[in-house]
């Protein structure tokens, strides 16, 4: 069993926080925001060795999965995985795009993969996850747009019919609408517990980053999930999100589709977004980890798994493959004599083989598998 360290490709998005990565992954920081680590094979950042190949060319086939860590110091945007079905359907529909040479940071659709996603706080981190109830939205809208509920929403009042009116307004009416919005939050809490932002604290914060726009209420009419670290959440297919702050790792499907409904500085497509997002599907709670045989804390996904390894000692038998990755202290993976030792931010590439192996753990680790 050949283990392969391997190192991420960085992605300094603007929402990227100056110093998580660095700090984890002890490289000097360039004073510009560095926003996700990729551990995986996808095309736009695949992993490295340490001879300077890049995974994917050392593997017979792509890995299905990527290990990410993300550093989030201003809210991401507001966006959608399209399920199966629907990356067929738009993957075809913009082929003549990437057929006239198209920039894929334009479409809507850069591959063909479908994509769900977890994410494990390793610190304080919020999102906003899915919608909330109709009934719910009414209230904190009729509440909160004494003036505008009714003339604006009253004939559109189911989950679908309250977003799409919305982020159909032209921007004077929403301007009007933020406005009068933003006046009847005085009284209301900002903070939760000295950590979190609330409702108020998160509508006015996207509000400072970017004026008036339909995404401002949005905290009000979202679910908002408060990980601390340890905690996990995990978001499907159709499932509108953003990242408000956080740090922690993400494990998803090896894909980079996401259709953009608003905020950030990244390709937005509206319409598409509020096309194939899910309106019904409502927030079922926090990801729970499951221990299983080996001792490790599972967050099972829908096609691969996130595990947790606390300090200890860890018998693995042969699996599919999986990248393992230490966060704190230090850990020795391998069989007898052929093993790596990986300290804090060090990773590795374990392929699929029928062969056992030991993992030895003073701190903690995290595995994407099969």
């Amino acid at each position: 069993m050949d283990i392969i360290t391997l190192h991420p490709t960085i992605k300094d998005y603007s929402w990227g926080s100056r110093d998580h990565l660095p700090s984890l992954f002890h490289y000097k920081s360039d004073g510009q925001p560095q926003a996700e680590a990729w551990f995986g094979t996808h095309p736009d950042g695949p992993a490295r060795l340490d001879d300077g190949r890049t995974l994917d060319q050392v593997l017979d086939h792509p890995l299905p999965f990527m290990l990410k860590v993300l550093a989030v110091n201003t809210p991401l945007s507001l966006h959608v995985h399209p399920d199966e079905a629907q990356v067929e359907a738009g993957w075809k529909r913009e082929a003549p795009l990437r057929k006239a040479g198209a920039d894929r940071k334009g479409l809507d659709y850069k591959d063909q993969g479908v994509k769900a996603e977890l994410f494990h706080a390793l610190s304080p981190s919020t999102l906003l996850v899915g919608l909330r109830a109709a009934e719910d939205m009414r209230q904190h809208l009729s509440r909160l747009l004494p003036r505008s509920f009714e003339p604006v929403f009253s004939a559109k009042l189911t989950s679908r019919g309250i977003i799409k009116t919305l982020f159909k307004l032209d921007e004077g009416s929403v301007a009007a609408l933020c406005d009068e919005f933003l006046s009847s939050l005085e009284g209301e809490e900002v903070r939760r517990s000295g950590l979190f932002l609330t409702e108020r604290g998160i509508a006015e914060r996207l509000f400072s980053l970017q004026g008036p726009c339909p995404a401002v209420l949005m905290p009000y009419l979202m679910n908002i999930v408060h990980l601390r670290p340890g905690e996990a959440v995990l978001i499907d297919s159709g499932t509108l999100h953003s990242y408000i702050h956080g740090f922690g790792i993400e494990l998803e499907d090896s894909s980079d589709n996401e259709v953009r409904l608003a905020l950030g500085d990244h390709h937005q497509d509206p319409d598409e977004a509020l096309r194939i997002m899910n309106y019904d599907e409502h927030f079922q709670g926090k990801a729970q980890g499951i221990e299983d045989r080996f001792l490790r804390q599972v967050f099972h996904g829908p096609r691969w798994s996130l595990a947790l390894l606390p300090s200890g000692s860890y018998d693995i038998p042969g699996e599919g493959p999986q990248v393992l990755l230490c966060t704190e202290g230090r850990v020795r993976v391998g069989t007898g004599a052929r093993h790596l030792v990986l300290g804090e931010g060090a990773c590795c590439y374990i392929p699929a083989s029928n062969e056992g192996y030991h993992v030895r753990v003073g701190g903690k680790a995290f595995q994407a598998l099969l």
